[in-house]
């Protein structure tokens, strides 16, 4: 039994563990799942809850990540103290649980050489889970608190010492056992091992013949197959970098007798892979810290994220059958099962979302109790497989626990971490300070204010993954925008849309590097490409955000014509701003027309189509520059 043999991290290695060993862990593994689980069925205590899913976090990742990616066998004992370690800060606290957190603004030397030891591990994991880059910047926010005297201008503070430091992050709920633990323990966790379980039992062929009978025979065809292939596996898998290790594979050779470059084949399947983090019904992590923030149901946030999602995958598509027109790309030459034989053979694979919707809204039940009916279902219908190999037996239903812990440990590790930067906000108010920054800078202007989000967001996102990106800008940047007068729900979906684009957003993209891996692309050729596929998904969070009227396109606190309107809006103007990237219609498009194309888009952002001339003039112009290229004939393109 061997479980332990790679990462849902493409980038860092594991132990691989055998025999006895191999077992314990795995032991491990279910358990963190269990306690998941049971935390989902039955009530415990908040603190309680959150240090024993910490204990885990503390115990799994020394035994599973080496220090070193080169780092031996023999370097397993100091982790394993370590492990204890970690283990027994948390034991600490929880042996004397009530005492403990009412010293926590006067902490007692146990406490705070305790504290110091799991702020310091937690670091070490974030180091050899998350990458140098994150663990850094975590360093530099916890050196904030305590120099935040020696800063000069307006980001200075008093300076706290190690106890009031330690006091915060280690016995209240504002540090290490904050928000973002409560969502990895809580939420993340189950909806990540639903995922694996469809994974196991099977689902993963049913979204890809889906996609395949879907795609058509057309030039464009195999590009739609990649962007609709990784959106419906994306969806509940909800990682883009898993979303594109288990579409490359696959995709990549239909794309390669289509006429695709390796580098526009990698960075077309990174792109749909990146919107699977946007994607209902699961998303990632930062959707369900968004629930926490705004305090709404998981629903609400579902509802928010889905016409920002298909508007995503709009955009794509805009750029796959355009590009199709300008390459002449062959169609597919398999003959595929139509929709209807699909989903007759594999079709029960959709029960367990209609469960989990029926939950969350006829019943009105919270995610735990939607993601466990779900878990449940999955079980349940994989006996109506015809592969035995996809049943989940008792022994297949360990196993999927164990992958789907071992998938959730990274994560669990970022926000445990992240955990420290949000105490560094709420201690030392820095976010005040850099939202009234952002207020001075942009003037009041809304529209400055959003393209400083946008840099905001792409700058961190340059080097931290896309959950620490949005926990980083959602507690600058949010505050900002609500004050120009952006409603709260706006400004937490902005953000959040903002901290997947910078997943594409060159020179460090880990999704297009992944897929290059299997492509043979070029690693920064592919991140260029990604970038040119998804740039007009860079549109779609000024259409929800630059306008009341495109407010609307968030459903929740909308009206249906001014959604209606906004919706028009926002398709037609990623038309033109897709026709003006890639340059062909019928015939090559010159370079000023691109351009006009580009500024109507920009306007329609701000402008919706309306009876006012700054909202039907770029409509008028930009459908007489568009109807004006189609009556021409079709000529060959060069390549």
């Amino acid at each position: 039994m061997q479980y332990l043999s790679h990462t849902s991290n493409p980038e860092k290695s594991v132990r691989e563990f055998q025999g006895k060993t191999a077992w314990a862990v795995g032991a491990l593994f279910a358990g963190f799942v269990a306690w998941s689980l049971y935390g989902a069925v039955t009530p415990v205590e908040t603190y309680f809850f959150r240090m024993v899913h910490m204990a885990f976090i503390f115990g799994l990742s020394f035994l599973v990540y080496p220090p070193r990616q080169d780092a031996g066998r023999w370097t397993l004992w100091p982790d394993l103290l370590l492990a204890a370690l970690g283990v027994a800060t948390v034991a600490y606290a929880v042996a004397d649980l009530d005492p403990f957190l009412r010293r926590s603004t006067l902490p007692e030397p146990a406490d705070l050489w305790l504290g110091i030891a799991s702020i310091v591990l937690l670091v070490e994991i974030s180091r050899r889970i998350v990458g140098t880059t994150f663990t850094v910047v975590v360093s530099l926010f916890l050196a904030y608190t305590y120099f935040g005297n020696l800063i000069p201008g307006p980001l200075a503070h008093k300076g706290y010492d190690l106890d009031r430091i330690v006091g915060h992050m280690y016995m209240t709920l504002e540090g290490i056992y904050g928000v973002p633990l409560s969502v990895s323990a809580s939420f993340v966790m189950l909806f990540v091992v639903y995922g694996t379980f469809m994974d196991v039992a099977g689902a993963g062929g049913f979204w890809l013949d889906l996609s395949m009978a879907t795609m058509g025979r057309k030039s464009a065809s195999a590009g739609r197959g990649a962007v609709i292939t990784s959106a419906l596996l994306g969806g509940p898998q909800g990682s883009g970098v898993a979303t594109t290790m288990s579409v490359s594979p696959i995709m990549w050779p239909i794309l390669q007798k289509a006429g695709y470059s390796p580098d526009m084949a990698a960075g077309l399947i990174a792109t749909g892979g990146i919107g699977a983090v946007l994607s209902p019904p699961l998303m990632g992590a930062a959707a369900f810290l968004i629930m926490q923030f705004l305090g709404v149901s998981f629903w609400e946030v579902v509802v928010m994220v889905t016409i920002p999602t298909v508007l995503y995958y709009a955009g794509t598509l805009f750029i796959v059958e355009l590009e199709a027109r300008r390459h002449s790309f062959a169609p597919p030459d398999a003959k595929h099962q139509t929709a209807g034989q699909v989903m007759r053979t594999k079709g029960y694979h959709l029960l367990s979302i209609v469960v989990l919707v029926a939950i969350l809204v006829l019943w009105n039940k919270s995610p735990e109790y939607a993601a466990l009916g779900a878990i449940l279902t999955v079980i349940a219908t994989s006996f109506l497989s015809k592969d035995r190999n996809e049943w989940l037996t008792p022994h297949r239903i360990v196993i999927a626990m164990v992958e789907g812990a071992r998938n959730m440990l990274p994560v669990a590790v970022l926000l445990a971490a992240a955990g420290l930067i949000v105490g560094t906000f709420t201690l030392t108010g820095l976010g005040l300070k850099i939202s009234s920054i952002i207020m001075s800078v942009s003037g009041g202007s809304l529209l400055a204010a959003l393209l400083l989000s946008l840099v905001a967001s792409m700058l961190i996102g340059l080097s931290l993954p896309i959950t620490a990106t949005y926990i980083m800008t959602v507690v600058m940047v949010a505050p900002a925008l609500v004050k120009i007068g952006v409603p709260e729900h706006v400004a937490q979906l902005l953000v959040f849309y903002f901290a997947v684009l910078s997943e594409v957003s060159p020179p460090v993209g880990l999704s297009p590097c992944a897929a290059a891996a299997v492509t043979g692309g070029h690693p920064f050729g592919s991140m260029m490409q990604a970038w040119k596929y998804s740039l007009p998904a860079f549109l779609v969070p000024f259409y929800f955000s630059a306008s009341t009227v495109g407010n609307s396109l968030l459903i929740v606190k909308g009206n249906w014509p001014d959604f209606l309107l906004a919706l028009a809006t926002s398709v037609i103007s990623l038309f033109f701003v897709s026709l003006g990237i890639i340059g062909y219609l019928s015939e090559e498009i010159r370079m000023p027309e691109r351009v006009a194309l580009f500024v109507l888009a920009f306007v329609m952002v701000v402008f919706p189509i309306g009876l006012s001339v700054q909202g039907l003039a770029p409509l008028a112009i930009g459908a007489f520059l568009t109807f004006n290229h189609l009556r021409k004939k079709d000529r060959p393109a060069s390549a």
